[in-house]
């Protein structure tokens, strides 16, 4: 299908569209450029090159691996990233399983669910099912023709998946069959969560946010965010407290369900891509190994965290794990778990 758009809003698409993939791939156009500078240079080298690749493949992680996004049950703990990689561990990170799933899907992100069955969603229009066993996972189809951008199960098991053209897409029989609802716009969703029964709340691009009252039955446009703010994840507390992330170090708080929002002090310019709680505390990643943390407290403020890692690509997944922990990964085999 064909579809049409305005000049207006393809200069807006086309600004957030290219500031979003810039900042994305950040660090990587001098990475790959010294590559082909370089790299052919260093023929006489090869059998030692070589040698460091093959010993690089024994460990779970390669600095091939592009993270996106993570999720974490009482039993194990879920990475996924491009070119199908999903890590497992058992052992609160100290150990990791290594699998490429058929077809070396793109992966962008991961939930786990009530019953402690993990999903992983993938940009082909698929979902992933599984209990964290390496060689179970199951491939589920949905029935979409949208972009997909972001996954989350709630406390019922039923699935709900963002998109492309505003679509919000929900499955309660476990993916075998689909429920689309769009607001007719012609914008991504980027994130979406789903507090309780009655309340759920969805944002993306242009500033664009809508919440459900009756359990994701109907969905309710609310005022843009200001200037076009393109958030990168979102993350309510109660359906009248929340934040959203995004790019130029911005996170906006909210304190009346979405209807007005504040920023609030990051003390940073960097991209920042996704946020959870953990233990009374909120943490942000983004670019340049960027981590923030802010105490949910009303005297809390943003203040960097040393992780100790010389991670100097982005950070885009984080989630809570066992023992008041958090979990961050992102570029080039970025991993890490650190304490809150």
């Amino acid at each position: 299908m064909i579809k049409y758009y305005s000049y207006t809003n393809m200069k807006r698409r086309w600004k957030s569209g290219v500031s979003g993939w810039l900042c994305h791939l950040h660090g990587m156009s001098r990475r790959w450029l010294w590559l082909m500078v370089f790299v052919p240079l260093l023929g006489c080298e090869a059998p030692l090159f070589l040698d460091s690749v093959a010993a690089q493949q024994k460990h779970a992680t390669h600095r091939s691996d592009m993270f996106q996004a993570a999720a974490a049950n009482k039993d194990a703990i879920v990475v996924v990233g491009s070119m199908g990689v999903v890590l497992v561990s058992r052992d609160g990170g100290e150990t990791w399983q290594r699998e490429i799933l058929v077809g070396k899907p793109f992966l962008i992100d991961a939930a786990v669910c009530p019953d402690g069955t993990f999903a992983l969603l993938d940009v082909s229009r698929k979902l992933w099912l599984g209990n964290a066993q390496i060689g179970q996972w199951q491939a589920q189809p949905i029935d979409t023709e949208e972009a997909l951008q972001a996954m989350t199960c709630d406390d019922r098991g039923y699935f709900w998946i963002v998109g492309g053209f505003s679509t919000i897409l929900n499955s309660k029989d476990r993916g075998v069959s689909w429920t689309a609802t769009s607001l007719g716009e012609d914008l991504h969703f980027t994130g979406i969560q789903v507090l309780d029964e009655m309340h759920a709340m969805t944002a993306g691009e242009f500033g664009a946010l809508a919440r459900s009252l009756d359990g994701g039955e109907t969905w309710e446009s609310l005022p843009p965010l200001e200037d076009d703010f393109y958030p990168q994840d979102v993350l309510f507390v109660s359906p009248q407290e929340g934040w959203v992330v995004g790019l130029t170090g911005t996170i906006l708080y909210t304190q009346d369900g979405g209807k007005s929002w504040q920023r609030e002090e990051t003390g940073t310019e960097v991209p920042l891509y996704g946020i959870a709680m953990s233990d009374g505390f909120l943490h942000v990643v983004g670019g340049n190994g960027t981590l923030l943390r802010k105490q949910l407290a009303p005297e809390g403020s943003w203040q960097p965290v040393d992780h100790g890692m010389p991670i100097r690509f982005y950070l885009r997944a984080v989630t809570p794990v066992e023992g008041g922990k958090v979990l961050i990964g992102g570029g080039y085999g970025a991993l890490h778990i650190t304490s809150t």
